[in-house]
């Protein structure tokens, strides 16, 4: 196999943003302060796993879209370089694969049905994302369960801050989904006849940008209700007060919270659409979200796993450039 095809299978498999692949971890740290470091390895394996058969199996499902994009026309599928028929064996492997693991290693039932609730929702997405309304709440409720999985592997006994934390999971992915992916892809969705909310609701770039007062209000909620949850633990757990630093946590969650309101208002407020720029922005917020989770329980956990989780992305992302010998941000491995 020589080093092309290599990169082929790296951009396919989108192995250089596989460094996010902790949210089963977080759910397992929510529950213990600290976890050992085999346990950390196995959920991140099965995390990584569900990542990348969540990218396999949606660029397996629309191909035949795919290939009329000019803007997609480097994906490996719409290339050839990978063929369809590896694609669906690399699928079929990876279920095998996240389950096989997750029978080995957690001998409980609880676990398994949270992992199998998320494969099971995720797979519905994958498969009929676009064909019916209210699809963004099966891949928003498989992150939560993913979360409530690692959760589980700890402990029969899911708590409210667990419970609180798979929330703002589930709250961030329906925002990713519903809106900043709603928005972006407004015109194509309604060029494909895709059932979004964004399309219901009358989201347009052409002739000119039209994004109407109920989906800013329906963006709106979304943040309130987020922000509402990731603040809500220092008012009912006094562990989170006691932590020496804890106004400085709430000050960087704060500030956290403002700038995602602040980019998102400025996203829906634009006059002219570049899908790029407003590519590149949307990446930036979720930069940021993902943040805001291992930040919310510095306190209360392990603090050298939740600093290792905050730098995994950079590392892991600087990791495959030098493997690669690609310069940042003139990668084409994704």
């Amino acid at each position: 196999m020589n080093m092309d095809l290599v990169k082929e299978y790296a951009r396919f498999l989108r192995l250089k943003a596989l460094g996010v692949s902790t949210i089963a971890v977080v759910g397992a740290i929510s529950v213990s302060s600290s976890i050992e470091i085999s346990h950390f390895l196995v959920l991140f394996f099965i995390c990584a796993l569900y990542n990348m058969l969540g990218f396999v199996l949606n660029d397996y499902i629309d191909y035949d879209l795919d290939v009329e994009s000019k803007e997609l026309n480097e994906r490996p599928l719409v290339k050839k370089t990978i063929s369809k028929k590896t694609a669906l064996f690399i699928i079929v492997l990876f279920y095998a694969l996240i389950i096989s693991t997750a029978i080995i290693f957690y001998h409980t039932l609880l676990p398994f049905l949270f992992l199998l609730l998320s494969l099971a929702l995720g797979t519905i997405y994958d498969c009929y994302g676009k064909k019916f309304f209210g699809s963004d709440f099966a891949l928003s409720a498989s992150v939560a369960f993913l979360c409530l999985f690692g959760a589980a592997t700890v402990s029969s006994k899911i708590g409210l801050l667990t419970i609180i934390i798979a929330s703002i999971y589930f709250m961030h992915v329906l925002f990713f989904n519903i809106i900043e992916g709603g928005f972006k892809d407004a015109d194509n969705d309604k060029k494909h006849g895709a059932k979004t909310t964004a399309s219901a609701l009358g989201v347009t770039h052409q002739p000119e940008i039209r994004v109407p007062a109920s989906f800013k209000a329906l963006a709106l909620a979304i943040e309130i209700v987020t922000a509402t949850f990731v603040f809500l633990p220092f008012f009912i757990y006094s562990e989170f007060q006691k932590f020496s630093y804890w106004y400085i946590q709430v000050l960087i969650l704060l500030i956290l919270t403002i700038s995602l309101f602040s980019s998102s208002i400025k996203m829906l407020m634009l006059k002219t659409f570049e899908r790029k720029k407003v590519t590149i922005g949307i990446t930036k917020q979720e930069v940021k979200r993902y943040m805001i989770i291992p930040i919310l329980i510095l306190g209360v956990s392990n603090i050298p796993w939740i600093i290792f989780i905050l730098l995994l992305p950079t590392i892991w992302y600087l990791s495959f450039l030098g493997i690669f010998r690609e310069k940042p941000f003139k990668s084409k491995l994704l």
